[in-house]
C-alpha cells in the first residue's frame, strides 16, 4: 500500500452508517476494500474525524440471502464508529504509506 505520487492518503472507499453502527461498532465494507486493508493486519490504528484509536478487520460468513447464496460479509470494527450518526457519510483512506486508516466525514 502507497499514498498517491502526491504525497495525499490514497482512498478506499465511500460509506453510508448503518443503522446499526452505533450499536456495535461496525462499519461494513466491500471485499475490496476488506483487501485493501488486509495489509494493515487484524488490528491496525484508525483515526475517526480527527480521533485516534484501534480498530479490528473482520469478515462474516452470512446467509442472509438464503442458505443457497452463502457469502461473506467485511467490515472493520472500532469503539470511534460509535459516534457516527446513522445515514452519515465517510470516506475511507489509507495514510502513513498505508500503515493506519483515516475515516473522515464526507
Amino acid at each position: 500500500m502507497k499514498q498517491s505520487s502526491d504525497g495525499e492518503p490514497r482512498a478506499i472507499e465511500r460509506r453510508t452508517v448503518s443503522r446499526k453502527t452505533p450499536s456495535d461498532g461496525k462499519l461494513e465494507i466491500t471485499k475490496i476494500a476488506a483487501n485493501d486493508l488486509a495489509p494493515l493486519g487484524e488490528r491496525f490504528t484508525v483515526v475517526v474525524d480527527d480521533r485516534d484509536g484501534d480498530a479490528r478487520l473482520a469478515a462474516m460468513p452470512c446467509t442472509c440471502r438464503g442458505d443457497d447464496v452463502a457469502h461473506v460479509h467485511y467490515f472493520f470494527e472500532s469503539d470511534l464508529l460509535r459516534a457516527l450518526p446513522v445515514g452519515h457519510v465517510v470516506d475511507l483512506l489509507l495514510d502513513d504509506d498505508g500503515k493506519r486508516l483515516l475515516v473522515v466525514s464526507a
